[in-house]
């Protein structure tokens, strides 16, 4: 039952040291797999390196899957995407409401941003810990 809420990638290992290591992964959207991706430009395949805590040691070049909590996944959507659309919401209507003014409001609606990002990059090593995966030798 715990394999059903979690999120699994294969990988290859590119640096591991002291606990952790960086995994480089090929994630697709659900155009990749398209019959029809051919003649779509919407089709999406990209590598991605991963920061992953590891209780063993790996070498460069060893297969290895990934495994995090879709719950994980969730909070990070939040945080990434779903608060910062609240906050720019929130700036620009407020800000319209006070003032009136169109451009003021879409400044600082965008402006709201710089500091929300600033923030989530001071606590950078906060969301490493909380949005970690864990790495497991390739089943293959």
């Amino acid at each position: 039952m715990a394999d059903k809420y979690q999120i699994k990638h294969e990988g290859i290992v590119e640096t591991a040291e002291g606990g952790h290591a960086r995994v480089r992964i090929l994630t697709q959207s659900a155009c990749a797999s398209c019959h029809a991706k051919g003649v779509c430009t919407a089709a999406d395949l990209q590598e991605k390196i991963i920061d992953a805590t590891c209780d063993r040691p790996y070498a460069s070049g060893d297969k290895v899957t990934l495994t995090g909590n879709s719950k994980s996944g969730l909070q990070a959507a939040w945080w990434a995407y779903i608060l910062p659309l609240f906050l720019i919401l929130g700036t620009l209507i407020t800000t319209f409401s006070l003032t009136s003014n169109e451009n003021l409001a879409g400044l600082l609606a965008l402006g709201i941003l710089v500091p929300y990002y600033l923030t989530i990059k001071l606590l950078n090593k906060k969301f490493f810990k909380t949005f970690s995966f864990t790495i497991k030798p390739s089943t293959e």
